[in-house]
């Protein structure tokens, strides 16, 4: 994420419920994404969730951004 649309973002936080909710998810799945990032190998399926973790991430940040920009 840019660091306009993290600022963007960020202000949306205190008065909008849905942003506040994906804000708290995307940070969850970067999370996961570190604990994964720091294995020396994958299993397929943990590769395999970390594709799905990265879409999702993409996925809330776009919606966060639709919803912060409205």
């Amino acid at each position: 994420m840019e660091s306009h649309e993290r600022e963007l973002i960020e202000k949306a936080l205190p008065t909008n419920f849905e942003v506040k909710k994906l804000y708290k998810q995307h940070q969850e799945f970067e999370e996961r994404l570190k604990k994964l990032g720091r294995q020396v190998f994958l299993t397929s399926t943990e590769e395999a969730e970390e594709r799905k973790l990265k879409q999702l991430k993409l996925k809330g940040v776009e919606r966060m951004l639709r919803l912060a920009s409205a």
